[in-house]
């Protein structure tokens, strides 16, 4: 009886002995688990936070539209009344663009604008003698804007924009018959631009962009004042 209980006693200890360095393997094996998770789980946001960062340039076009090209009341005075006149306050619009990504929320981006061209034109008589005049207004320059996003998933975001631009505005007239007015001007100077949008990442360094923009008070108080938008399309290119 007294070998029976010793040999389950020292099988009860072996048994133990066993389970506690199971036990104390399994915890050394869950520590270095842990730490191996935690350096790759690091080194993978560290690859991500890279990704996001770096230079980029685009391209895009769209359709411009002048909120106040002018009034054809504003010609009465010039022409006898019965005169036609019409008014083209769209036309294509087209940027180059290129940036910095600080992080997948933030950018630095300079665009060089062309807004397009916006017209004026009138016939009829002045004074009795057959007449006609026209007018264009050309808006361009260059922005610099901090661009942020606000993404959705790994593919979509929206983005928003607001900056300084420093335009062009190029204006002509030209009338013949019983009006003289020949001239032309080119007035620069520096307003608020700001706008909104969508983006969609089709790879790592393709993407594309939907965007209204608003580029405010273009002209002088010669030239008139006008807030000119700019609807557009842009193909992305990121240098990762």
């Amino acid at each position: 009886m007294r070998l029976v209980k010793a040999t389950i006693g020292s099988s009860v200890v072996q048994r133990n002995t066993a389970e506690e360095n199971m036990f104390k393997a399994s915890k050394r094996s869950l520590r270095l688990l842990a730490a191996f998770a935690f350096v790759a789980t690091s080194g993978y946001a560290t690859v991500l936070h890279a990704q996001d960062r770096g230079w980029y340039i685009g391209a895009g076009a769209g359709q411009s539209k002048a909120n106040n090209v002018g009034s054809c009341s504003d010609l009465n005075g010039l022409f006898d009344p019965g005169f036609s006149c019409s008014i083209n306050s769209t036309d294509t619009g087209w940027k180059l663009f290129g940036g910095y990504q600080f992080n997948r929320n933030l950018a630095v981006e300079g665009t060089y604008v062309d807004l397009g061209n916006f017209k004026m034109s009138a016939s009829g008589t002045a004074g009795g003698i057959p007449s006609t005049a026209s007018g264009s207004d050309k808006a361009s320059g260059f922005s610099v804007d901090a661009v942020g996003t606000w993404p959705i998933n790994e593919q979509f975001g929206l983005i928003g924009r607001i900056g300084l631009f420093a335009w062009t505005l190029d204006t002509s007239t030209d009338a013949s018959g019983g009006l003289v007015a020949t001239g032309s001007d080119s007035p620069t100077g520096t307003s608020l631009d700001f706008g909104v949008g969508a983006k969609y990442d089709f790879g790592p360094n393709v993407g594309a962009r939907a965007e209204f923009q608003r580029f405010q008070s273009v002209g002088n108080d010669n030239t008139g004042k006008s807030d000119i938008d700019l609807i557009s399309a842009s193909l992305v290119y990121r240098f990762r």
